[in-house]
């Protein structure tokens, strides 16, 4: 049990809360409540830690709209996109314009053969050191690299400069800690891809920025600035999301004994495992979102205006009146409904194509490097809140 003087103390946006620590916060604070004071990033917030109620909490865009956050932190560096939008029906349409961004015939076809050949290139690369008795860390050499690079490869852009266009994307992302450097970055992305959206205009591929050039819903097609943002949200929405959930996934496959070996044995249990891992330590473990500009109450608690209300994606999905024994990674587990990819209107287009990912990696992984060991478990345990994953997986193979 979590004492009242630790959840005081407890910052979601400032602490790494590793591991267990986590979910040992949230579990006390939802036995006082599905709803309660907490701070983030030093200001005062409410986390919502219950299945029932985070459920209703992401069906009430009216209490808490999903585009404010977004508009705040990321919308300065990213753009606007469907997810800003705040009004239903102007965001259902630029939904549907961007759908070929995540489902799509480009998407289809390298889900079938890309995939595989790009896990596959980055094991090529690390394959002959483990053999040699080194030690690599899969985080840096795989997990954090592999969505990136599904990305780069769908949108059909030169392989010669996928280094580069992964360090602008990142840098999206510290917008909120570094505002210059994050708006530095757009502008890069933006003169990087501006010959490259005319030439598909003219010259249409079987790639991402092809089909969203060319999607077209009631006569409304994305103009090139629209292009680029939807571009640009890739990265935190595809790219980082699955470099967590396939890092934590990692992670709990090596820290429980025996799980790893279990899915090297029997690969056709690797779906259950990409479902498991995403319930047992979400990447997403604690989504913000700013409550609406004027007073509201939500579950018979009181939310001042423009309060940071914590969506505990990482409580809910281990709340025991959701999931039984739900501390325990259980690849047998009959799976419950879980709220990784949200709920509602804003709800996560990705979800199909990050499970493949993570499947395909595993995939690769487990055929490839069977015999692998983790080195450094301190380092492997999933950390921080809003976007959690290992710092590091050190592994070698078995002597």
């Amino acid at each position: 049990m979590t004492t009242t003087m630790d959840l005081e103390a407890v910052d979601f946006g400032l602490q790494e809360l590793p591991g267990d620590s986590l979910h040992a916060v949230l579990r006390a604070h939802r036995e006082r409540g599905p709803v309660q004071p907490t701070r983030f990033l030093g200001l005062p917030a409410f986390v919502i830690t219950s299945h029932k109620a985070l459920e209703e909490a992401f069906l009430d865009e009216h209490a808490f709209p999903g585009h404010r956050m977004y508009q705040a932190s990321f919308e300065p560096a990213i753009g606007k996109s469907f997810i800003s939008d705040p009004d239903p029906a102007s965001h259902l349409l630029f939904r549907k314009l961007a759908t070929p961004a995540f489902r799509s015939r480009a998407v289809a076809s390298y889900e079938q053969s890309g995939l595989a050949a790009l896990a596959n290139e980055l094991v090529d690369r690390i394959e002959g050191r483990l053999a040699g008795g080194d030690e690599i860390d899969l985080v840096a050499e795989f997990s954090a690299r592999f969505p990136y690079l599904v990305i780069s490869r769908l949108l059909g852009l030169p392989r010669d400069r996928e280094d580069e266009f992964h360090g602008w994307a990142l840098a999206l992302l510290t917008y909120r800690d570094d505002p210059e450097r994050g708006r530095r970055a757009r502008q890069s992305l933006s003169d990087f891809l501006a010959p490259i959206v005319e030439e598909r205009r003219r010259r249409p591929q079987n790639d991402v920025i092809s089909e969203l050039l060319q999607a077209e819903v009631d006569g409304r097609r994305l103009d090139d600035e629209e292009v680029f943002s939807h571009v640009r949200l890739l990265f935190p929405t595809g790219g980082e999301t699955t470099h967590g959930s396939l890092g934590n996934l990692l992670s709990a496959l090596f820290l429980n004994e025996g799980a790893w070996e279990r899915i090297v044995r029997e690969p056709g249990r690797i779906p259950a495992a990409v479902a498991e891992g995403l319930r047992y330590d979400t990447p997403i473990a604690v989504l913000p979102r700013l409550s609406r500009s004027e007073h509201a109450t939500f579950r018979g608690v009181d939310v001042p205006a423009d309060s940071w209300v914590l969506f505990a994606i990482a409580g809910a999905n281990r709340d025991p009146e959701a999931v039984r024994d739900p501390d325990r990674f259980d690849i047998d587990r009959a799976q419950p409904p879980n709220l990784v990819f949200g709920r509602g209107p804003k709800s996560c287009p990705g979800l199909h194509l990050a499970r493949r990912n993570m499947a395909v990696a595993l995939e690769v992984l487990t055929r490839r490097l069977p015999e692998l060991e983790l080195v450094d478990r301190e380092a492997a345990l999933p950390r921080r809140t809003v976007l959690r994953t290992p710092a590091a997986l050190r592994v070698r193979r078995t002597r």
